[in-house]
């Protein structure tokens, strides 16, 4: 999914944080001078796309964005018209956020100490950039002038609604405060870029600084063979073991602690694997809970200046729950509803604990849960997920996720070759350059206009310097639709960690790697699919609550048989995947569901509560046991108290989802609305996948997100649809 990066500004996400459209002609410059960072092709030439080339890059867009300012300052009221006041606006920044997407791209794939350097070198210059665009009284003056012309009625839809929001977001970004609280305003932001840049470093540098190397392989009994082969590879590919005496590395990058404290038997294991992923962020010198502090003290200081009561309502003003009050209202309604089953879910876990252990078990072990919930699961059900990582092999999935929703939105998918060159060497005529050899690329076409509607990277498996987790970044959206011709393509990226090959087998996922897959699939098709009439309007950039919407949908067909059978072939024999294991699968699908919901609700309500009640509830108390008091009742009753999430939750801290975590729960609940006319109409069913694509994909935010729900679904949301699917509330009488 699209993240705001960390090196901009709180005043630069009041431009809408989204890619203008076509750029205004440039001030001449010698042509020897390039800017590979923002360079006018749909494919970057990545090899150029250095840390001095960045800094470079994005100070010369400064430089054009301040001279697309002043002109726009000097647009007297008489001459004033959309194209040059809101559609010059739009435009103002594009080389900016072109450049700052592609470093922010790097930073996330290649971290390394050179860009992180850059990144911090330039939070003064986007700062005061940032911050100079809604502190600009003339430029203000100019665009609420020109809001409230006759004219504007006139306006197309999607027009009149970026007119209201250019107006809302320089509003919400302080335009009409006084000089003195402008300079504050500017100040609190800068200090939050810092911040948050030094959040993330300490999640990656902590999770970097713990390995454990196994000598003994007694200690890993019930790892599968493919999870030691990646393990032995590791570590020889550090220079430890050998052929003859192997060792394993186990590294908090994923899959690999998490993987062991899921299926290790040895207790002991699980532990010291659960006691490293607890050093991410807090073990010095990487203590986050100091910056989370001043992080929160600072946006309520933001909120505040702007009039708002405190920071989630500013951050959902113009979000379909549109206040923190709402938002909290649904997290704590959910928790409500799921309680029941929740607490009953705790009691069946600890008897079976207490079984398998011979002991009481009055409070769970941190370690053990997700242990013996997949144990219980394996013999409720005779299924271990691991059987079906032989019907898994990477490039099956591919084809068979590309072949669903080819199908489904009338599109075709081809790969692009590609090469990553080494220092000093070029890709051959034809080829796309690509910033690790791992990385594919891919071209979307529409079936009926032949339209070359986009391209992407995939980028899937895990190494050093990538960050943990899966997404999507659309890096450029192409040129709206005009005179008759489609839009330029979109360009973005689909990063995830899957489980990666091993010395003697392909890559193997398993069905979370697949459903990951999918899910960021989804927020692919919603970029790649965008056709608006304006480029801010495009793709991903939706309120962010209704983002999820199409990757969660989109996890459904790793659950359905007819989805299933397009990529489920064994990786030795092409044999397809047998339907009694597709059945035991389904079947265990909302094991423990009232568990799962509750584990991502607690998340939200600590989120929501540090953004709302932060004072009240947090404030000169220590971060783990203030979050831990805050949930307990909420939680099955553990052992050892876990640390607070926020020390390492960089969705909330430096992502986008800061007041904003209940959005996934949000949007699972519209996802799982939305699917039930799959489910009626066919799941393959290409006119329902047209409506679909028609209805929310193209269409992006050039309307309101209820609006567009309501396009496809005739009607409003169910907001029981996704506890009905799992079974906690009975179904709907629709």
């Amino acid at each position: 999914m699209k993240y705001s990066s960390i090196i901009l500004t709180a005043a630069m996400a009041g431009l809408l944080g989204i890619s203008p459209a076509v750029a205004e002609p440039a001030a001449p410059e010698p042509a020897s001078v390039r800017h590979p960072f923002f360079d006018d092709c749909l494919y970057p030439q990545w090899s150029a796309l250095t840390p001095e080339a960045a800094k470079a890059d994005i100070l010369a867009a400064i430089r054009l964005g301040r001279e697309r300012q002043e002109a726009l300052r000097r647009v007297k009221p008489d001459e004033a018209t959309f194209d040059n006041v809101f559609g010059a606006y739009e435009r103002m920044t594009y080389e900016l956020e072109r450049a700052d997407t592609a470093l922010h791209h790097l930073s996330s794939v290649m971290d390394n100490d050179q860009l992180r350097d850059v990144q911090e070198s330039l939070i003064p210059e986007l700062s005061a950039f940032g911050s100079g665009i809604t502190a600009d009284e003339q430029l203000w003056h100019v665009i609420k002038n020109a809001a409230a012309q006759p004219w504007v009625q006139q306006l197309s839809p999607a027009k009149q609604r970026f007119v209201r929001q250019v107006v809302d977001s320089f509003r919400d970004s302080g335009a009409d405060l006084s000089p003195d609280k402008k300079a504050r305003l500017a100040q609190v932001r800068e200090e939050l870029s810092r911040l948050m840049l030094q959040f993330n470093k300490n999640v990656l540098d902590s999770t970097k600084a713990w390995e454990w190397l196994v000598e003994d392989a007694e200690l890993l009994k019930g790892m599968s063979p493919d999870w030691m082969a990646r393990a032995q590879h590791e570590a020889l590919q550090k220079g430890y073991g050998s052929a003859e005496k192997p060792a394993w590395l186990i590294t908090l990058d994923a899959p690999s602690a998490r993987e062991v404290i899921y299926s290790c038997d040895v207790e002991s294991t699980r532990k010291k694997c659960w006691e490293g992923i607890t050093t991410i962020g807090k073990r010095e010198p990487y203590d986050n809970a100091p910056i989370v502090a001043r992080v929160m003290e600072l946006r309520k200081e933001l909120a505040e200046l702007l009039g708002f009561a405190n920071f989630a309502d500013m951050q959902l003003a113009r979000r379909m729950a549109g206040s923190g009050a709402r938002a909290m209202a649904f997290v704590d309604e959910m928790m409500q509803k799921v309680k029941p089953a929740f607490d009953a879910e705790v009691a069946e876990l600890s008897a079976y604990i207490s079984r398998c252990k011979g002991e009481p078990a009055e409070k769970l072990n941190p370690w053990d849960t997700s242990y013996y919930m997949r144990k219980l699961s394996k013999e409720r059900y005779n299924f271990d997920p691991e059987t079906l990582r032989p019907y898994q092999e990477v490039s099956h999935v591919l084809k068979g996720m590309f072949s669903i929703f080819q199908g489904l939105y009338d599109i075709t998918i081809k790969n692009v070759p590609s090469c990553c060159p080494k220092p000093g060497e070029t890709c051959p005529d034809g080829v796309v350059e690509v910033w690790h050899p791992e990385v594919k690329v891919f071209a979307v076409y529409d079936n009926k206009s032949g339209a070359h509607l986009g391209s992407f990277y995939m980028d899937i498996f895990p190494r050093t310097g990538k960050r943990a987790g899966a997404w999507v970044l659309p890096l450029n959206y192409g040129t709206p639709a005009h005179d008759g011709l489609p839009h330029a393509p979109h360009l973005a990226t689909l990063a995830a960690n899957a489980s990666p090959a091993t010395a003697d087998k392909p890559a193997l996922l398993s069905h979370y790697d697949v459903e990951t897959l999918f899910h960021e699939f989804g927020h692919m098709m919603h970029a790649l699919l965008g056709d608006t009439e304006l480029m801010s309007h495009c793709g991903t950039s939706v309120a962010w609550d209704f983002v999820e919407l199409p990757s969660q949908m989109n996890e459904n067909w790793t659950w359905e048989p007819q989805g299933i059978a397009t990529y489920a072939v064994h990786y030795q024999t092409g044999e397809p995947i047998p339907a009694s294991l597709i059945e035991k699968m389904q079947q265990s699908r909302f094991f423990f569901p009232a568990h799962d919901n509750m584990s991502q609700l607690c998340i939200a309500k600590l989120d929501m509560e540090m953004h709302i009640n932060y004072d009240a509830k947090f404030k000169g108390r220590d971060l783990d046991s203030a979050s831990q008091q805050l949930l307990a009742p909420w939680r099955a009753p553990l052992s050892v108290a876990p640390n607070s999430l926020m020390r390492q939750l960089t969705h909330c801290i430096t992502g986008g989802y800061a007041a904003g975590y209940y959005s996934y729960k949000w949007a699972e609940v519209l996802a799982a609305d939305v699917f039930t006319r799959f489910q009626k109409e066919g799941v393959l069913n290409p006119a329902t996948g047209a409506a679909y694509r028609e209805c929310i994909l193209s269409k992006g935010d050039s309307k309101p997100a209820a609006e567009i729900y309501r396009d496809f679904m005739h009607r409003d949301p169910n907001p029981d649809a996704l506890l009905q699917k799992q079974g906690l509330l009975p179904p709907s009488k629709e």
